[in-house]
């Protein structure tokens, strides 16, 4: 799947005695942490509150992030009966992060045009206090996963007299187009996965390709089943076939693949090809310099793991895991890459 627009957590800006509402946040809150705003914009999803303290004119450099709904930090600060010591409370404009490939200045040009928006260069992660406005961020990072400061572009997109809702409705139905408007040429790579493993574990495997082209966001699967490859002349080998949609080129997705072909201690799990039309792609145009086959397939397997997230890495080590215990006691002792 592909996540392309996602709400951002809601802020609230607090004015009064900052020591007396931490405290009573802390305690009603027990997974309340105190952190940097940057830092809890990274922690927090679109169900999560950061409470900002008002120092002056400006906001303090220390925030709370809250695992819980904004209407719940409301209610316990009104139940302790604040009186002076919360002198004010104020909603920041809510965050929807956008995420783009290839050409985001073109993207946000197109959505500023449409929406009557306005593009600011953002130096904090908290936007300013503009009435009736949402502030749209753009990342490059999979919405499905923590999203990083640094992958957030300086400049965001302003859009006034517009309910939150209705423009994340309204930015869902456009999304696709919007994303595909920053693609080079405007352009989709369709491509045909192909697992092959002549001892029979095909499902794991084809789980542990789903774990990373669904963990990455790569794209879309469109059709998936059985088919029949030809090793030689009148030798028709069996083989689970995705059907693949990716705003990714295939030389990329190839690497991915590679990663996917060896484990830990360097061993040949499976064998997965790539096809773009009729086109093969070859490991052989991926080569750098004194690497083999197996060379290449571990450095790719280390660089996937490094841009999986945490929960998929552990997926993906208990899938394997798995595959290779089936093996054991089938009497194979590990996955086969060879055909036929």
């Amino acid at each position: 799947m592909l996540s392309i627009v996602r709400g951002g957590p809601r802020v609230l800006l607090l004015s009064g005695e900052g020591e007396w509402l931490r405290s009573v946040l802390r305690a009603r809150f027990p997974d309340a942490e105190e952190m940097t705003p940057e830092r809890a914009f990274e922690r927090a999803d679109d169900w999560h509150t950061v409470v900002a303290f008002q120092e002056g004119e400006g906001i303090g450099h220390e925030a709370l992030f809250l695992p819980t709904m904004t209407d719940e930090v409301l209610a316990a600060l009104v139940n302790e009966q604040p009186g002076e010591n919360l002198r004010s409370v104020r909603l920041l404009p809510r965050i929807i992060l956008f995420r783009v490939f290839g050409n985001a200045d073109r993207v946000m040009e197109q959505i500023t045009e449409d929406y009557h928006g306005r593009r600011v260069v953002v130096r904090d992660v908290l936007p300013p206090l503009l009435e009736d406005s949402v502030a749209v961020f753009f990342t490059t990072t999979p919405l499905n996963r923590r999203v990083p400061r640094d992958s957030v572009r300086d400049e965001a997109l302003y859009i006034q007299g517009l309910p939150y809702g209705e423009l994340v409705e309204s930015l869902n139905g456009r999304a696709l187009w919007y994303f595909t408007e920053g693609l080079e040429e405007h352009r989709w790579n369709e491509m045909d996965i192909r697992i092959y493993d002549s001892w029979g574990f095909y499902m794991e495997n084809y789980a542990r390709v789903r774990t990373v082209l669904d963990g990455l966001e790569a794209g879309f699967i469109l059709g998936e089943g059985w088919g029949k490859d030809y090793a030689h002349i009148l030798m028709a080998v069996r083989v689970y076939r995705l059907r693949f949609f990716s705003f990714l080129p295939p030389e990329v997705i190839k690497e991915l693949l590679m990663g996917l072909e060896y484990g830990e201690d360097g061993t040949r799990l499976v064998d997965i090809d790539l096809y773009s039309g009729k086109n093969k792609i070859s490991w052989g145009g991926l080569k750098e310099k004194r690497a083999n086959r197996q060379e290449l397939g571990i450095l790719f397997r280390e660089k996937l793991l490094s841009r999986l997230y945490e929960g998929d890495r552990d997926r993906l080590a208990e899938q394997e895991s798995a595959a290779r215990e089936a093996g054991r006691r089938s009497g194979n002792g590990v996955m086969s890459a060879r055909r036929g």
